[in-house]
């Protein structure tokens, strides 16, 4: 019995050293370098002097002294921070959490949460929010929440690297508006001295500010550190009135309802992932490193495509409950829940979307093989079609009805060509959209013809699988997951799926599926 717990003692111990190994192998030789901003006032900067300030210096200063590591400072400007951290060049910084950096870099717990205002002059006559800010000239500093958000709100996007000089050129008259978090508008508002310029909050979700390091043992040690120093009080001592400006202070009740819309998707999400990534290991063990690496990238994209029109339900749903039945003109509140209702309905079409995909590849397909008329198929598929095509455009099969009978899976050809004429009733403004069909190196071809905007090269290449490319994120103009279904149910029929496409000229989107056929 001692000789057990011993054995146990020995491992508890053995645990604890090596968690805590890595972060403590630093020393006045070899010391962390802690990387700042050379203008990131009032959290960190270099004044005239060349020497570290800020708030940010400070909390690290104690950091530092409490895990006994030796540390320097490497400046650097905002738009190269990220990249010293990324490659290795720094040991730590203090950056903005971003899911997109989440699979390639270590995150601490937040330190505190950043809240987004928008700063106008006060002579603009007009609250900017989601309702004023169409077609005005907004300034920002590069950041994918804030870009998305602007452009569904149709506002020209101006990404500006220098914060205060946005500011001030603002103040000049250069731009209608400058997004930024709430410290940055109300320091640089006062030290720039600019009496003609006023900030309210811009609904979006805040930001959390953390510790960010390759070194996943050192986030470990600074987040047991963070939990005591905040126990204690140091962060709030550090931050003083700060505290209130970068978000503790004044929690608006939108946030909450927020939170609690973010919590529902996130878990909707967590639980489709789990349905597509627990069956692909069991059926792909040998496959199971590269699942793996794809599934931050495949969370990233999806929670962009869901978050962008929750952004759009949010905004527009907490003016309508902020403003009185009087407030708003009964035009504008028609239009606002015309984008609610819109926007729900591409929530709702993304999420059937990606529980049908994960029915496919997790269950596979049940076939039930039957002699069909392709061309009476096709015709059903137009006319299902039609009603989604804009005026002006016609949808034709050629040819009209040649004669050609298939052993097909009827549903499964049916879903595939709705997919592809759905995709191509989208994107054709004007012209013709042609379905063509024919008997092909036995096996049934089918094609889907349109005079649309054709398709950006940078997409051509993983147009059928958007989602596993960690450099494309679902936006308006990308094919959402309707071409992704397509290739799984083509790849369970052992068939092929392509397209050809010249951006502005139109797309041609085919596929082949081996079958009997006859005249």
């Amino acid at each position: 019995m001692t000789r057990n717990l011993l054995t146990l003692l020995l491992i508890a111990v053995g645990n604890i050293l090596s968690a805590t190994a890595a972060p403590l192998d630093y020393s006045k030789f070899k010391p962390l370098l802690f990387g700042i901003d050379l203008d990131y006032a009032p959290l960190e900067y270099v004044d005239k002097h060349g020497m570290p300030q800020g708030l940010d210096v400070e909390l690290t200063k104690e950091l530092m002294h409490r895990l006994k590591i030796p540390y320097t400072y490497r400046p650097n400007t905002w738009a190269n921070i990220s990249g010293d951290i990324i490659h290795g060049r720094v040991d730590l910084g203090m950056m903005v959490y971003s899911p997109y950096r989440d699979s390639i870099v270590n995150y601490s717990r937040a330190v505190f949460h950043m809240y987004y205002q928008v700063v106008y002059r006060k002579d603009a006559g007009a609250e900017f929010d989601m309702r004023h800010i169409k077609g005005k000239s907004v300034a920002y500093m590069s950041s994918r929440p804030i870009t998305d958000t602007l452009s569904h709100a149709g506002a020209e996007l101006h990404v500006v690297r220098d914060l205060p000089k946005a500011i001030n050129d603002l103040s000049k008259g250069k731009y209608d508006a400058v997004v930024c978090f709430r410290y940055q508008a109300r320091y640089h508002i006062k030290n720039l001295g600019l009496t003609n310029l006023k900030a309210v909050d811009l609904t979006l979700i805040p930001r959390e500010y953390c510790y960010v390091s390759k070194n996943r043992n050192l986030i470990r040690a600074i987040d047991r550190e963070l939990v005591k120093m905040e126990k204690e009080g140091v962060i709030d001592r550090i931050y003083g009135d700060y505290i209130a400006t970068l978000g503790y202070g004044e929690i608006p009740s939108w946030v909450y309802y927020l939170s609690a819309a973010g919590v529902i998707v996130f878990l909707i999400v967590i639980v489709v992932l789990q349905r597509i990534n627990s069956r692909r290991l069991e059926k792909e063990m040998r496959r199971a490193q590269k699942s793996e690496r794809l599934k931050a990238v495949f969370l990233a994209n999806v929670s962009h495509a869901l978050r962008t029109p929750l952004n759009a339900i949010i905004g527009f749903s907490d003016i309508l409950m902020k403003s009185g039945n009087d407030d708003i003109p009964m035009e504008e509140r028609q239009e606002m829940d015309y984008h609610i209702h819109k926007n729900g309905k591409q929530l709702l079409y993304f999420i059937n979307e990606l529980l049908q995909l994960s029915d496919i590849e997790g269950n596979g397909l049940q076939y039930h093989m039957t002699e069909a008329d392709i061309g009476l198929l096709m015709s059903e598929c137009i006319e299902a079609t039609r009603p989604q095509v804009e005026e002006g455009v016609k949808i034709v099969a050629a040819p009209p009805h040649q004669q050609l009978i298939a052993t097909i899976d009827t549903s499964q050809v049916r879903l595939l060509t709705m997919h592809l004429l759905s995709n191509a009733a989208r994107y054709t403004h004007e012209g013709n959209i042609t379905v063509s069909y024919e008997a092909r190196d036995n096996g049934l071809y089918i094609a889907v013809k349109d005079t649309g905007e054709g398709i950006n090269e940078q997409l051509q290449e993983d147009i059928f699988t958007l989602l596993n490319n960690q450099n494309t994120f679902l936006q308006e103009n990308t094919p959402g997951l309707g071409l992704s279904i397509c290739k799984a149910v083509v790849d369970a029929l052992h068939g092929k799926v392509g397209a050809q496409s010249r951006h502005g000229e139109g797309s041609t989107f085919w596929y082949w599926i081996p079958c009997k056929t006859k005249h």
